[in-house]
């Protein structure tokens, strides 16, 4: 890391106490994480934790309380702030955007520390949407064009349904659409193909009113097929009221986990 910590830290036998407070109000997360971390590269440190993942913390909390080898703790506490700043401050957004929302919120994949992002959303309350591309397959824009670019855009919602290899697809699929008429073709088509699995009909940067529109007008064909509304772009805290008394099934974003601030904590050592 950047710490320039490649091996098990040596200890120098001066032991110190610390604990780690917190300065804002938020939700913690991380307690996993770290004591992984310092079961192997800080094994000579004790930490007893005030709170467990997914808790509700104040100002002035004290996290966790430290005690052992003071080279150990010194060398690794820049990691250990860093990573429950972050993670917390993650779970913190998330979790404000539920409360804010009466539409379940997703996180997308647009993350900057993988699965670490992904736990700290769940910790916070949010869904997790896909872990990975396996879990679900997704049909975006740039596929489409990619792989039928000689076909009208429209066209080539069908043609990707039509082509799609059902043993290889994860849990459901997810399909992009920009407006009222790919999203038509696309609940038509998966209807014909008369597949057991869900369709998600992603409506990507389309205003609250208009998704709801579009979900109405897929609703009066009555197909027997089951389908999901998902929006995403363009959807931000200070917008959400607009969302919550929409037909959509989810609001997926990257804003709950990418580029939040990270949760204010301190490490303090004790004063002999």
């Amino acid at each position: 890391n950047d710490d320039g910590i490649i091996e098990p830290i040596q200890p120098n036998s001066e032991i110190t106490s610390a604990k780690i407070i917190s300065k804002q109000n938020g939700i913690f997360v991380g307690r996993e994480i770290i004591n992984n971390l310092c079961n192997y590269w800080a094994p000579d440190l004790e930490l007893r934790w005030n709170f467990s993942g997914g808790d509700k913390i104040s100002l002035g909390d004290t996290l966790v309380e430290i005690n052992g080898d003071k080279n150990q703790l010194l060398k690794i506490e820049r990691p250990i702030l860093n990573i429950i700043g972050r993670l917390s401050g993650i779970g913190t957004t998330a979790n404000n955007w539920i409360k804010n929302c009466q539409i379940p919120v997703a996180s997308t994949r647009k993350t900057t520390w993988g699965l670490l992002d992904k736990w700290a959303v769940h910790m916070g309350g949010a869904l997790t949407h896909r872990l990975d591309r396996n879990d679900a397959l997704m049909l975006k824009e740039n596929d489409l064009a990619a792989q039928f670019s000689e076909d009208h855009p429209s066209e080539r919602v069908r043609i990707a349904l039509e082509n799609i290899d059902f043993k290889n697809t994860g849990a459901f699929v997810i399909i992009e659409v920009r407006n009222n008429e790919e999203a038509i073709l696309a609940a038509k088509t998966w209807n014909k193909l008369q597949n057991e699995k869900p369709l998600t009909i992603m409506l990507d940067n389309i205003s609250a009113k208009k998704c709801d529109e579009i979900i109405t007008s897929i609703s009066n064909l009555q197909l027997k097929c089951k389908i999901y509304f998902e929006a995403s772009g363009g959807i931000s805290l200070e917008n959400l009221k607009d969302w919550n008394k929409s037909l959509v099934d989810v609001i997926s974003t990257s804003s709950i986990h990418r580029g939040t601030s990270p949760l204010d904590i301190s490490l303090l050592f004790e004063e002999v």
